[in-house]
């Protein structure tokens, strides 16, 4: 659990690099110093550099800049971020805190994280943003000026071969992609992104799985894509988002998940932010402030290319019966489950959704879209004695092959 959550650290740092470049020196540019102080912000670490250089045409580099920092809440662990060289170039200030990069490149950009337990490092040879936005932050920032100036905001940014290396083992993947159109004040705006063909070798595979069952099913490594995309509308005082995410497996499948939330209030935003150094936050301030968030839509989605097709005769074997009867076996099983929800109608078409994947498996579809969107304060009043009437407000709809 500690490497997935230093994995995930390590990977926002990534990711923000490209809208975060810090460097820290005597006099930097406007918008050397609107970075430095968001980085700060961020990570309250101050980097350093080797070099900063402004060019005859106005363009920012930045040598052999390196951050160092303890990675929150492992006081033990360390951590380096390192960019051999950052350019900056066709710079425009818009006014009001915002600056406008046409072209950043990056080269050399290193994480390492470790700690006498565990380790590893993260290295992207090349990467770049066009026209990213950086906005300023101001001596009174408001919860949207935050959260604004702490986005990654960049109308295209991409990165060339990427690789992790942990426990000596290597997983790299080909490419990543962003591309993003908006309103470069506010941040909102749509979304895509994609990470192409993720690879996990076969010895980390082994060390995943010691009892075979993957290799089994023919996948002695793992490839995969990972994307997306959504929208983010950003008010003075609400917020709301729309996206959908997928994890593409080579000759495995396709795993789709999705959502829409609105009316998310600024002010708790605020107390999130407040939050840094806490355990845990404070119900009475959080609960008003949720309770008329709104949901629109959760939906999940799997699309079969040949791992259920593979599975099916192999949980047959090791159940001992065939595939006939297993499948069969397996729609009564969820039929007596799903009973206890008190709404056969639901029942009986989750039962029909699932017998007909699995004899041609396709695609599952999990589906919550109320009439109208549900705020959580009428999530928390569901009756809990009463689950059918839930799924029925909820709008949940379960479906194959469509």
């Amino acid at each position: 659990m500690t490497l997935v959550k230093r994995s995930a650290l390590a990977l926002i740092v990534f990711t923000s690099l490209a809208g975060v470049s810090p460097a820290f020196a005597a006099e930097e540019p406007p918008l050397v110093a609107a970075i430095l102080k968001t980085w700060e912000s961020q990570l309250k670490v101050k980097p350093t550099y080797q070099s900063l250089t402004t060019e005859s045409d106005g363009s920012v580099v930045i040598d052999g800049l390196t951050a160092n920092l303890v990675p929150p809440g492992d006081a033990a662990g360390k951590m380096s971020v390192s960019v051999g060289k950052i350019k900056l170039s066709g710079i425009s200030d818009k006014g009001n805190g915002l600056f406008e990069v046409a072209s950043a490149q990056y080269t050399d950009t290193k994480v390492d994280m470790g700690t006498p337990e565990a380790g590893f490092n993260v290295t992207v040879p090349q990467s770049s943003a066009e026209y990213w936005y950086v906005k300023a932050l101001g001596d009174n920032p408001t919860p949207t000026d935050v959260l604004r100036a702490n986005m990654n905001i960049a109308k295209k940014m991409s990165a060339g071969t990427m690789t992790l290396t942990a426990a000596g083992q290597t997983y790299s993947a080909d490419s990543y992609e962003m591309t993003w159109d908006g309103d470069p004040a506010t941040g909102s705006g749509k979304t895509d992104f994609k990470i192409v063909n993720i690879t996990i070798p076969e010895a980390a595979i082994a060390a995943l799985d010691p009892s075979g069952m993957l290799k089994q099913l023919g996948y002695s490594s793992l490839a995969f894509d990972i994307g997306g995309n959504g929208d983010i509308d950003i008010g003075a005082d609400k917020m709301g988002f729309n996206f959908d995410m997928f994890y593409a497996g080579k000759d495995m499948g396709t795993l789709k998940i999705g959502a829409g939330m609105g009316e998310i209030p600024a002010a708790l935003l605020a107390e999130l932010q407040k939050l840094e150094g806490q355990a845990q936050p404070d119900p009475n301030k959080f609960m008003p402030l949720v309770q008329g968030i709104q949901v629109s839509r959760v939906a999940f989605r799997f699309e079969d290319q040949s791992i259920t097709k593979k599975m099916i005769p192999l949980l047959a074997k090791m159940q001992g019966m065939d595939e006939a009867t297993m499948v069969a076996n397996a729609g009564a099983m969820l039929q007596l489950g799903l009973a206890e929800l008190k709404n056969p109608t639901f029942t009986q078409k989750a039962v029909e959704a699932v017998n007909a994947y699995l004899k041609d498996p396709r695609s599952l579809t999990i589906l919550a879209k109320p009439a109208q969107p549900v705020t959580v304060q009428q999530l928390m009043a569901l009756d809990p004695n009463n689950p059918g009437a839930a799924i029925d407000q909820l709008g949940v709809t379960i479906s194959a092959n469509d």
